[in-house]
């Protein structure tokens, strides 16, 4: 009794109480799953479900309490393959499925089964491809994309000729129009060219006109006997308008004709 009743224990000089703490808290961890096949984990499931014993239906990502158990087989021998075991939430019953690596899915084993399998999967499982199969599809694609590629060039040249086809034939339209402008423009300047030297041939005959027209006009003697009536006429204007002014009244006016008589008149008061 005495021993159990002693206070004074040894702690040595680097002892740290929360060091000692955190390992003593592994080691019970440790200690409990050390010598236990299967661990309690909470877990999701990862398919939808539904129970043999009472035929509940167990949706999909539904929150579980359930164990993991590792199993002894591996794929190609180094992946780890597990079994998850959860209980049905109406009667209990257990069920288990475990991992599949290399379908990338999950197998039922017993207990329940799934909802919905995938064609795809379920076939690719039964159906084991040999080597030289595996060898023959991949040439098959490969030889497959070759021809899709060489079709998408053969595809996209033909795009490139046409519009450049089209593009050609919009620069032959448009240069054709471009004539036909010049040569309009070409026949606008002639008819402009022609009328301005009729024109001036026109102006030209005018003048030679008028020319001959003042040649007759100056050696016409009759012509000239008027011109010097007129001018008589113009010089004897003042003096009946001083005549006026000094309050004579002139009787006689003097007339000449075309042929250059002077004619007399008595004025009508």
């Amino acid at each position: 009794m005495s021993e159990r009743k002693a206070v004074n224990k040894y702690y040595p000089p680097d002892f740290n109480p929360l060091e000692a703490e955190e390992a003593a808290r592994k080691m019970s961890k440790k200690l409990k799953t050390m010598n236990k096949d299967s661990v309690t984990i909470r877990l999701m499931t990862p398919f939808s479900m539904r129970c043999l014993k009472c035929s509940e239906f167990i949706p999909k990502s539904r929150k579980f309490n359930g164990k993991k158990e590792l199993l002894p087989e591996r794929y190609l021998d180094t992946i780890k393959q597990y079994r998850l075991s959860v209980k049905c939430p109406r009667c209990n019953n257990m069920i288990s499925f475990r991992t599949d690596p290399k379908s990338g899915d999950y197998v039922m084993e017993i207990g329940g089964v799934k909802n919905f399998v995938a064609e795809s999967r379920s076939s690719d499982s039964k159906r084991h491809e040999t080597l030289d199969e595996t060898l023959q599809r991949l040439e098959k694609q490969q030889q497959e994309e070759k021809d899709q590629s060489t079709n998408n060039e053969n595809e996209n040249k033909l795009e490139q000729i046409e519009m450049r086809l089209v593009k050609l034939q919009q620069e032959q339209e448009d240069y054709e129009a471009l004539e036909a402008l010049r040569k309009d423009n070409r026949a606008k300047m002639k008819r402009a060219e022609l009328l301005h030297a009729n024109d001036g041939n026109q102006s030209s005959a005018d003048d030679k006109r008028a020319e001959e027209a003042f040649k007759a006009y100056n050696n016409d003697p009759a012509v000239k006997v008027e011109s010097r009536a007129s001018s008589h006429a113009e010089n004897s204007a003042p003096s009946t308008s001083i005549a006026i002014q000094q309050g004579i009244r002139v009787k006689k006016k003097s007339r000449v004709n075309v042929l250059g008589v002077v004619k007399k008149r008595k004025n009508k008061t």
